[in-house]
């Protein structure tokens, strides 16, 4: 080999270990020594293909010059894996992974020289390949099949791909594994970079379980199922154990498959983070992973199972995190002993605080719960809406009784924890946190306007579910919107108003063909979630006689809307007609005694005469004759005769 100084070409992009400059190296010398056996001699080929001579210059540059390309090898071989040679290095852990000798790393690195070295392509072409890229036939022969051997282990745990290119079947190495095989890779954090367990707030238990399990059984036979909801810590959870086990922790890009997932780990010594939805009653079954000799951590809902062949699976779960709980996590985000106790009583769960308490500055609630806000409109979006909050002006006028009845479920809203946590065991779920509370009466008699109100008094958004949206005709669909809307209800503790929840709560019918059968399981679904169901949720409707038993007694509260007596006619006339109009206190007592409307009538009809006198003296008050014209319109919609009143033009 000659004395001319190169070096070997790799993109500017690539920052490749030492060892992985070496390997490479290597295997491109033993490609050309298989070259000399089967095409031509040395000079000849740097003739043939003369960009191969910088990868000879190279050689010379790193003390090799003189050799034989066998010798050369050899020599490559005693730097990588003599005694003092570094085994935390990407390539070191993929050979003690799959138990591959020098021939089986050069068959990983075969697939990417001509991505790193256009110069190469030519002569991988020439040696049976095809474009530029190796196929089998490519390989090297040996006499004991360890190649083939060592490329099939490398296809098996995600470590090189075959595709189809025409007739050939071409090997290659994807992109995110040769960047793992450098490296480094997105979503990867090293071990010094995660938490300790010690700066972790857990539920009580919870990490004495899981080290109990790192005692029992080795970590590459473990698989962590880590169930909670959007934000719960299921990630620094993750990090903990990857970090007591010695491991970074490296997360799954968007789309990935789980076989290259475990490759990338099994590079930079990690525990792949996984995140699975399985729908509610699905099970999903994770693939064995021949290459990772690492646990495996996995995201999972609060529905949903999951089964992960050849491995031990733990189930850690992450409740929302109670009153004492919630407030830890404020003080440390806050870093502060002095925290709101308004913050405290938003139920958002761990990662939320911590996130929330980032983006904004001191204690004020209000701002913080802007932020809610903010983000319930992103996870929503295109399945709930935000209702607009409570003006100022906008008061529930309902009778006493009713209102007695709200003001109980108003308490029950806001000290439903501290219930929960009062009850005795006999109560079973019966006494979990969610409130679930039935609006039932007829159109217009005030019930979402009590929604609003009861959302305002909480303090919290109101979102209503779009049911155009969330109802699908495929099978498993309609559950899948259902359970995303109910899972960011419940994490960012927001109200929820199922409108014309008659729509999605009818009764069960008689299985007389598959839409009878998948609809009973939509409504057996959603039996089942009401059940657990950890939010305020608000159902309203108008025909209560077509919602199923089950849902009824799934309730806690029920509310019945009535049509408004002739007091609460009264006092809503009084709120509705805009300020300065021209209706006497007689002709309101008449009418709030003789037209039986409802609430929402009352305000059609008011809102019908304010743009009447608008249009007829320009900006003057409401007066008689534009209320007689809007009430005989409003009982002209509803198919009734308008009774006669003594004041107005009604003849």
């Amino acid at each position: 080999m000659n004395d001319t100084a190169s070096a070997l070409r790799l993109p500017a992009h690539t920052a490749p270990t030492s060892q992985l400059r070496l390997a490479l190296l290597r295997c491109t010398l033993s490609l050309l020594q298989r070259a000399t056996r089967l095409l031509a001699p040395l000079d000849e080929l740097l003739a043939r293909f003369p960009g191969l001579q910088v990868h000879v210059d190279a050689a010379a540059t790193s003390g090799l010059d003189g050799l034989t390309l066998e010798a050369a090898v050899a020599r490559l071989d005693e730097r990588l894996w003599g005694a003092g040679s570094a085994t935390q290095q990407p390539l070191a852990r993929l050979r003690d992974a799959l138990a591959l000798d020098a021939e089986g790393l050069d068959t990983f690195l075969l697939c990417v020289l001509a991505d790193e070295d256009l110069s190469l392509g030519p002569l991988i072409e020439a040696l049976r390949g095809h474009d530029g890229r190796p196929t089998r036939a490519c390989l090297p022969a040996t006499d004991d099949d360890r190649v083939p051997v060592a490329l099939d282990r490398l296809l098996a745990a995600g470590f090189v791909t075959e595709q189809s290119v025409g007739r050939w079947r071409v090997l290659a190495v994807p992109p995110a594994v040769w960047q793992a095989a450098q490296g480094n890779a997105p979503g990867w954090a090293p071990p010094q970079a995660l938490p300790r367990w010690s700066e972790l707030i857990l539920p009580p238990g919870l990490q004495s379980a899981a080290q109990h399990t790192q005692v029992q059984h080795a970590p590459e036979h473990v698989c962590w199922a880590l169930r909670g909801p959007a934000g719960s810590g299921r990630r620094a959870l993750a990090g903990a154990l990857a970090r007591s086990a010695g491991l970074g922790r490296l997360e799954a890009i968007e789309g990935e498959e789980p076989l290259q997932l475990a490759a990338r780990a099994t590079l930079l010594g990690a525990m792949p983070l996984l995140t699975l939805s399985p729908a509610a009653g699905e099970q999903l079954r994770l693939p064995p992973l021949p290459g990772l000799r690492a646990p495996l951590a996995v995201k999972l809902p609060l529905q949903g199972g999951l089964a992960a062949e050849g491995r031990v699976l733990r189930w850690l779960e992450l409740p929302m995190p109670d009153l004492d709980e919630r407030r830890r996590h404020w003080r440390m985000a806050r870093r502060s002993d002095q925290v709101d106790e308004a913050l405290v009583s938003l139920r958002l769960p761990r990662g939320h605080i911590h996130r929330i308490a980032a983006q904004t500055r001191g204690d004020d609630a209000a701002t913080v719960a802007a932020e809610v806000d903010a983000q319930g409109r992103f996870l929503l979006d295109g399945l709930a809406q935000r209702v607009p909050p409570l003006r100022v002006q906008e008061s529930l006028e309902v009778g006493d009784e009713l209102q007695q009845e709200f003001d109980l479920l108003l308490a029950r809203c806001r000290h439903r924890e501290a219930l929960h946590g009062l009850l005795p065991a006999a109560f079973g779920h019966a006494g979990a946190t969610g409130v679930r509370a039935l609006f039932k009466g007829l159109s217009g008699t005030g019930k979402t306007l009590a929604a609003r109100q009861l959302a305002a008094a909480l303090r919290r958004p109101l979102y209503r579910v779009d049911l155009a949206a969330t109802v699908s005709k495929y099978i498993g669909e309609t559950e899948r919107n259902l359970e995303r809307v109910f899972e960011a209800a419940e994490t960012l503790d927001i109200v929820l108003l199922l409108d014309e929840g008659d729509a999605l709560m009818a009764g069960r019918t008689g299985v007389s063909n598959a839409n009878d059968r998948y609809a009973n399981l939509e409504t057996n679904y959603l039996l089942q979630r009401l059940e657990r169901y950890d939010g305020v949720l608000v159902v309203t409707t108008n025909a209560a006689d077509r919602i199923d038993p089950a849902f009824a007694r799934r309730m806690d509260v029920t509310l019945e809307f009535a049509p408004p007596d002739a007091q609460t006619r009264h006092r809503l006339w009084c709120a509705h007609l805009p300020a300065g109009h021209a209706v006497e206190d007689t002709a309101l007592d008449e009418l709030a005694l003789r037209c039986t409307l409802t609430g929402g009538q009352i305000r059609n009809a008011a809102l019908q005469a304010t743009l009447l006198a608008l249009e007829r003296r320009s900006g003057a008050g409401v007066g008689v004759d534009e209320l007689a014209t809007a009430l005989r319109r409003e009982y002209r919609r509803a198919g009734q005769a308008c009774p006669s009143l003594s004041f107005g033009a009604w003849s």
